[in-house]
C-alpha cells in the first residue's frame, strides 16, 4: 500500500502562474530566501494526497516526490498564457482538439 502523503499548494499572489508545493503546510524554512523573495506572497489554493492520483495536470509525478522528498519544495511555472489554457480547456470540454499556438494567434490579432 502507498504511503498518504499530504502536498500543500500555493500560488504567487503576484506572477501569474507559478505556484509552490511543499510537503508541509505553512512551513516555508526549506524554500531559498532569494526564491521566496521572487515569488512573492503564497496564497494556499489546495492540498492533495499524492496516492490518491495517478497523474497530475501541468506536473510530472515522479519530479514533484523527489523534489519534496530531497528539497521539501517544486516550484511550478506555467509558461502558456491564460487566454490560451482556458480556450483549450473549453475546447477539451466539448469533446474538440485542442488549437496550437498557431492558431491560437491567429485569434487573437
Amino acid at each position: 500500500m502507498t504511503a498518504e502523503h499530504l502536498i500543500f499548494v500555493y500560488k504567487s499572489q503576484h506572477k501569474s502562474g507559478r505556484y509552490l508545493y511543499l510537503k508541509e503546510k505553512d512551513v516555508f524554512a526549506c524554500v531559498p530566501q532569494g526564491l521566496l523573495d521572487a515569488f512573492g506572497v503564497p496564497v494556499f489554493v489546495m492540498m492533495f494526497a499524492s496516492s490518491r492520483h495517478q497523474s497530475l495536470p501541468h506536473v510530472n509525478k515522479d519530479e514533484l516526490m523527489e523534489a519534496l522528498r530531497t528539497k521539501g519544495y517544486y516550484l511550478r511555472i506555467d509558461l502558456e498564457p491564460l487566454e490560451e489554457n482556458l480556450i483549450n480547456v473549453e475546447r477539451r470540454f466539448r469533446g474538440l482538439e485542442p488549437l496550437s499556438k498557431e492558431e491560437l494567434a491567429e485569434l487573437f490579432k
